[in-house]
């Protein structure tokens, strides 16, 4: 059975449908990371004034509009905009904008080749630079290593994202979990 992916947008309408696996998977990550907030963290704005090495200060303007509050509100185009995400962003951006990419990834994988999908396997390695204060199995919640975990799993057996990477970073935090 084939469902439609939501977030239909003009420049998606054209997209694949979802498999039934697929909408699964998508309602487990949006439960998990339901009411994720951003609080005082960086946002997507921030991370490309931080990529720009402090330069290119309208980013930091732009980054008073950015969204705070729910996640869902973030568009597929705004998110393709936003490639750095995950390199510049602090624990609480990375919890909040984690969810939207993995959605991204799940539905875009097929008919993109936007770097998006593998750049959100990669900032899931639990022994990032991020995760060294405060370790990734701290960080996230049970439900939302479950959701992390699934979405890894799902990776591994995707031709078009990088599967050997998934696979590593899903047995990682398997092995976390399992040595606390």
């Amino acid at each position: 059975m084939f469902l439609y992916a939501g977030w239909q947008t003009q420049a998606h309408q054209g997209r694949e449908m979802l498999t039934q696996d697929e909408s699964l998977l998508i309602q487990q990550i949006e439960k998990a990371f339901a009411g994720i907030t951003l609080g005082d963290g960086i946002s997507l704005n921030m991370t490309e004034y931080l990529d720009s090495g402090g330069c290119a200060s309208h980013f930091a303007e732009l980054a008073k509009q950015d969204e705070r509050d729910d996640w869902r509100k973030l568009s597929e185009e705004i998110l393709e905009r936003f490639t750095v995400t995950f390199s510049f962003t602090d624990l609480q951006g990375f919890r909040f904008y984690l969810a939207p990419y993995m959605l991204w990834a799940i539905r875009n994988h097929r008919t993109s080749d936007s770097i998006i999908c593998d750049f959100t396997i990669y900032a899931l390695d639990p022994s990032s630079y991020q995760f060294t204060e405060t370790k990734f199995t701290e960080w996230f919640t049970p439900v939302q290593q479950a959701a992390i975990l699934a979405f890894l799993d799902y990776a591994t057996n995707v031709e078009t994202m990088d599967s050997a990477v998934a696979c590593k970073h899903a047995d990682s935090i398997r092995s976390l979990l399992m040595n606390p």
